[in-house]
């Protein structure tokens, strides 16, 4: 009878710390080890939907990066003070209607609430009448534009096929 306890209590021992290793944390926002190349998922999401006259904003680039920098300064302020693992971010230099897209791996889920402000606040600003927003622009920012998170992802996407361009950012991140 003794042996069936201690049998009975090492089998309820094991079940104990399966259920705790399983409920256990991470703190890279369920991502887990995760990683994923954004500057190719960019490009093929540029490849797969049309997307016009877009120009990636890479501020060691040598020689736009001082333009490159005023712009992502002057549209996402705060972005580049963070400390991001991934950053890509594509903007149209010619013309209003060539969409936008940005996304960013932050290092972890603080970072990434606050770029997911920044990318709402640009989001939000092109989606008023205001100072250089065109009303052709206002309408395409309202109709076609959204802001995800996905883990310590986060994507800002201008285009008129953002739902499907949303769904394939989430695919890639199962």
């Amino acid at each position: 009878m003794r042996k069936k306890r201690i049998f009975a209590l090492c089998a309820l021992m094991a079940l104990c710390l399966s259920l705790l290793s399983a409920c256990g944390s991470n703190d890279k926002g369920g991502q887990e080890d995760k990683k994923v190349d954004l500057a190719a998922f960019a490009k093929t999401v540029q490849e797969e939907h049309a997307f016009s006259s877009l120009e990636r904003a890479d501020p060691a680039d040598a020689e736009m990066g001082e333009l490159f920098q005023n712009a992502l300064d002057n549209y996402y302020p705060g972005l580049t003070g963070l400390e991001l693992e991934q950053m890509e971010i594509y903007l149209s230099m010619i013309s209003f209607s060539g969409g936008e897209l940005a996304m960013v791996q932050a290092k972890n889920a603080d970072d990434a609430n606050k770029v997911k402000e920044i990318f709402q606040a640009r989001m939000d600003s092109k989606r008023t009448d205001g100072p250089g927003n065109y009303p052709e622009e206002v309408e395409m920012w309202q109709r076609s534009s959204k802001v995800t998170v996905n883990g310590n992802y986060v994507m800002l996407v201008n285009h008129e096929d953002c739902d499907a361009i949303v769904s394939e950012f989430n695919e890639m991140l199962k």
